[in-house]
């Protein structure tokens, strides 16, 4: 892999600290001729809109909670709960975009 590459490889996981979405999909759309820089990008991607789809889909389990059982109190602790693994589950995917990102950049 040319140094080029590892680099725009590096940039697309650590992009999470300043463009999480943006810059990997900028990378996968640039690079069709660049196979291995490519799936970096797309891993990447996926990597960065995981917590978002995951929080959406807590909040729509949890509307739907509160719409069919109309009990407040019961939603919010799922709420509290629920929230609580997703803030666990991003953290994760967060270090785990940085450790990706460094293991690129030494190897």
């Amino acid at each position: 892999m040319t140094t080029e590459n590892k680099l725009l490889s590096a940039l697309s996981y650590l992009s999470i600290l300043f463009l999480p979405v943006l810059f990997p999909l900028i990378v996968w759309i640039l690079t069709s001729d660049r196979p291995e820089t490519r799936h970096y990008a797309a891993n990447a991607l996926v990597l960065h809109l995981l917590p978002a789809i995951l929080l959406f889909a807590i909040f729509v389990t949890a509307g739907i909670l509160g719409l069919t059982t109309n009990n407040a109190a019961s939603v919010g602790w799922f709420l509290i709960i629920l929230l609580s693994l997703f803030a666990l589950v991003a953290f994760g995917f967060f270090i785990y975009s940085i450790y990706k990102g460094i293991k690129i950049l030494v190897d």
